[in-house]
């Protein structure tokens, strides 16, 4: 019996011709006008709804937004949140920084004084999280820092 992945009107077929690139676009337009009959594209509709919220889009910033973007970051702003303002991975915005030449901020977010801090609050019954939100990062790095420090860590709390 053949693979039905790979027949025609299988999901994984279908999947994969319902959103044409270019070139294959341009296929199906030379042979319509050779007057070849060529298979008509998967409704929208009928995708699936769960693949489609799986990718992103693929989004060009232009040179103005570049030049935007680097500024931003040499005025204090942070990656993660250029990431979201211009709708790109935070990889992409990492890659505009180091093709613009610009000196990346070390990513140590806990100095000694923040752990210091953190092992107070943290012996006052503060949890992780609670720390975390306070110096702007996540309840993990908070916890690892703690750990690092040899703070005697309380048992998780169940959800």
């Amino acid at each position: 019996m053949p693979d039905e992945s790979v027949l025609p009107g299988s999901p994984r077929l279908r999947d994969s011709l319902s959103n044409p690139g270019k070139p294959l676009v341009r296929l199906f337009k030379a042979l319509e006008h050779a007057g070849e009959a060529v298979l008509p594209q998967v409704d929208p509709a009928s995708a699936d709804p769960a693949a489609a919220t799986e990718s992103r889009e693929c989004r060009m910033l232009s040179p103005d937004e570049v030049t935007e973007l680097v500024e931003a970051y040499r005025h204090g702003a942070e990656m993660n949140e250029l990431s979201r303002q211009y709708g790109v991975h935070r990889h992409t915005v990492d890659r505009h920084l180091e093709r613009a030449g610009v000196a990346k901020r070390p990513m140590t977010k806990m100095t000694p004084a923040k752990v210091e801090q953190a092992t107070e609050l943290y012996g006052q019954g503060l949890s992780t999280n609670q720390i975390g939100k306070q110096f702007g990062v996540s309840g993990s790095t908070v916890w690892k820092a703690l750990k690092r420090a040899a703070v005697g860590m309380r048992a998780p709390v169940a959800r």
